[in-house]
């Protein structure tokens, strides 16, 4: 009789504290298979960005990631100026040849580091992600002040040109769509790491900084500005700001958690008998 005693208060301590390990607050019910969607914004030390990221869990600690970034590369001599001498010139960059628009296609993977313990702390994650790289380059034109006398002149749409332009004869820029059809495209690769800083206060939504470093690499190089020397090769810093929420999250149900205290209630009754 003893022995049968023994074994049901085992049996009772084991359910018991596997049914503990399971109960959570109501409104932060656990989730244990997590797969995310979030969009990025992205600060780079050479430009800036807009990301979209698929996470598929791979285990409790690893997911793939799936990721597509939009980016504008500036180059590092590009200074904002305007044309004093006429009150009505818009703000350009003096030398700029070209708009660069970046695509990234990226597949990587994100590790887990350290979990939360409760929805108040901070899951450290370290993440890489590489891929093909496509440049648009769009050619920038310029409305250029041809003067007919001292108090007339007249506008001329024009690419910048070093040997003829300086910055008096330029009142800003053209229509963005101006040189659109003249787009060229320069392929290219990628490669990006970094870690990721999860803060979310709920287990269905995420929010998270991410810093790291970011390389880039084209086959030709790309030509921003014409007065200054360009490159093909790039390395910049990024910090993002990270927002999405769980999908195919699978979570003990609260119907579930009521039959088994529900069970433990009847176990323990019949235990004391």
């Amino acid at each position: 009789m003893q022995k049968i005693k023994l074994y049901l208060l085992l049996l009772f301590t084991f359910q018991s504290l596997n049914l503990l390990s399971q109960v959570l607050p109501e409104d932060m019910p656990k989730i244990f298979y997590r797969n995310e969607k979030t969009i990025a914004i992205n600060l780079n030390s050479n430009g800036w960005g807009l990301g979209y990221r698929y996470g598929n869990r791979i285990n409790v600690f690893e997911k793939r990631i799936y990721e597509f970034d939009f980016s504008v590369i500036k180059h590092s001599k590009e200074i904002n100026s305007s044309n004093s001498s006429i009150f009505s010139s818009e703000s350009f960059v003096f030398g700029k040849q070209n708009s660069i628009f970046d695509l990234r296609f990226g597949y990587g993977k994100q590790n887990e580091l350290y979990r939360k313990p409760d929805a108040g702390s901070v899951a450290i994650r370290y993440f890489y992600s590489l891929g093909p790289s496509i440049v648009l380059q769009k050619p920038i034109y310029y409305d250029i002040l041809i003067r007919e006398n001292d108090s007339t002149y007249t506008i001329h749409e024009d690419k910048f040109n070093p040997t003829i332009h300086t910055a008096d004869e330029i009142n800003g820029k053209s229509s963005f769509f101006k040189g659109i059809d003249e787009i060229k495209i320069i392929p290219g690769l990628f490669f990006k790491t970094g870690f990721n800083f999860e803060f979310s206060q709920k287990e269905t939504t995420v929010h998270a900084l991410e810093a790291g470093i970011l390389l880039q690499a084209y086959i030709n190089d790309l030509e921003i500005m014409a007065i200054n020397e360009n490159q093909q090769f790039f390395f910049s810093l990024f910090i993002s700001y990270r927002i999405g929420k769980i999908v195919n999250a699978q979570k003990i149900s609260p119907d579930y958690l009521k039959r088994r205290k529900k069970k433990l209630r009847i176990f323990n009754r019949e235990l004391n008998k």
